[in-house]
């Protein structure tokens, strides 16, 4: 048989059909750790390190948007497309494109954190710990998820979003901490803790958004939605 009989054939079809999903696959992976370098970046700037830099995280987010654009672009050919899709592959191409997204608003997020913070490198600014920790965990967060997406597992996702609450507990601490103290500061100091306050907060969306995905993983794979509780 032909290379054009065999593309024409169920089977070469069925072939054709989990070779595209398993490219799209592999692409929302490598946006993933597009974003994981971008956050393990920020992590470098907010631990000081001598060669993080704000200018890496901007122009991971450039391919980190591209990447997102043409995650959907696949996805939709391949829904349109296509007729013999199951259940699981029509989740996984609706859900990679849902995904694709939370990855982009989580580099996003990222990113503004990173721009406060490179604009504060200059000055005398003692940045709150917890922020790193929050970073940390986030970047964890972000390594299970895509192994769980592209392994199709779930066993790891529990854990996951356990890891979120730790993420809650040091926006929650260090919210309280920053407010309670706005009033002792000067007009300048205030206003660069009401920006950590800001930061926290992005962190925090950033600990969701990888909740979010792995909660999207699990409907991926299971086709039941997890429980809230």
């Amino acid at each position: 048989m032909d290379k054009m009989n065999f593309a024409k054939s169920p089977q070469g079809e069925v072939k054709l059909k989990t070779r595209a999903i398993t490219l799209i696959k592999e692409d929302v992976l490598s946006l993933g750790r597009l974003v994981n370098k971008a956050v393990s970046e920020l992590q470098g700037l907010l631990t000081k390190a001598p060669r993080a830099s704000f200018e890496k995280i901007e122009q991971l987010e450039d391919e980190i948007n591209k990447s997102c654009l043409n995650i959907e672009e696949k996805s939709l050919d391949v829904l349109c497309d296509r007729s013999d899709l199951s259940p699981q592959e029509v989740r996984t191409l609706v859900g990679s494109t849902l995904i694709a997204t939370k990855f982009e608003r989580l580099a996003d997020h990222a990113l503004r954190v990173a721009k406060f913070v490179s604009w504060i490198a200059e000055e005398d600014v003692e940045i709150p710990p917890q922020m790193a920790e929050m970073t940390g965990i986030v970047n964890r967060m972000i390594e299970d998820v895509l192994l769980c997406f592209v392994s199709d597992a779930t066993d790891k996702i529990p854990e996951i979003i356990q890891r979120d609450s730790r993420v809650d507990y040091l926006h929650d601490f260090l919210s309280k901490t920053l407010l309670s103290n706005l009033g002792d500061m000067n007009s300048d100091d205030a206003q660069t803790s009401t920006q950590f306050l800001f930061c926290t907060r992005y962190l925090e969306r950033m600990g969701d958004a990888c909740t979010s995905i792995a909660k999207r993983i699990y409907f991926i794979v299971t086709g039941e939605r997890m429980s809230e509780s």
